[in-house]
């Protein structure tokens, strides 16, 4: 987590530096254009749907927002956050169908958990409509970019023992089995309300939808020629305070 809200500094402080380079010639422009403010809300994330038995997750997001305005309408934020993904996942296993009839947990039954812990990028175009009272909405679009800082499973598995079933509970680091970028597309509605001078309280739904794959070759019941490409979606809502 610290070298994710690092990475997220770095990231804020790298894009004011670039956008501020297109004002260097008039300070006083480039105060009303650049603006600044951080975020946090709930994530819902799921795996896409090449492979059936997979389901939502919760998680959170938190982050800043640079933004450069072209004009009293339009705008540019690169918004920089630590994201959480993934989903839930269901695999079934029976070895018995491999001749494995020696080994009392043969078969079996996965039910995961998968958190990725990503650094994610969006870079979106913003189309502020006029203002409603003390009230601005707005439309977002954009391309977005994750990297993934890590992933864990927390899994629930039964196991088949003659006629009875018995469940246990794991955790472990699975970073290895997922991508280690996916590239996005980021679309939402939100707005801003004023709280008097520059301060801004920030509201915001977005959607990310994934493009590139997060996981392969997942098969549910563990089989080669039953199997496909994992993507991550995620919704979510926050709220922050912008100056």
């Amino acid at each position: 987590m610290k070298r994710a809200v690092f990475f997220i500094l770095v990231c804020l402080t790298f894009s004011a530096r670039l956008i501020a380079q297109d004002t260097s010639g008039a300070a006083s422009e480039s105060v009303a254009k650049l603006r600044f403010g951080f975020r946090a809300g709930g994530v819902v994330s799921y795996f896409s749907k090449e492979q059936p038995q997979t389901s939502e997750k919760l998680g959170f997001t938190v982050g800043g927002v640079v933004e450069y305005s072209l004009s009293d309408n339009f705008s540019i934020q690169s918004e920089p956050a630590y994201l959480q993904q993934g989903g839930r996942f269901t695999r079934f296993s029976d070895n018995t169908r491999f001749g494995d009839t020696q080994t009392i947990f043969s078969q079996y039954v996965t039910n995961s958990n998968i958190t990725m812990h990503s650094i994610d990028l969006p870079v979106l175009a913003k189309y502020s409509l006029p203002w409603i009272g003390s009230v601005r909405p707005s439309i977002v679009v954009g391309p977005a970019i994750g990297f993934t800082m890590g992933a864990t499973d927390s899994y629930e598995r039964t196991f088949l023992l003659g006629q009875a079933f018995t469940t246990v509970n794991g955790y472990q680091r699975v970073t290895s089995q997922y991508e280690p970028y996916q590239v996005g597309a980021t679309g939402g509605i939100g707005g801003e309300v004023s709280l008097g001078g520059n301060k801004r309280l920030l509201i915001d739904l977005r959607y990310r939808y994934g493009i590139t794959t997060a996981k392969k070759s997942y098969s549910y019941i563990d089989l080669n020629a039953v199997q496909g490409d994992l993507r991550t979606h995620t919704v979510y809502f926050t709220l922050g305070f912008g100056f």
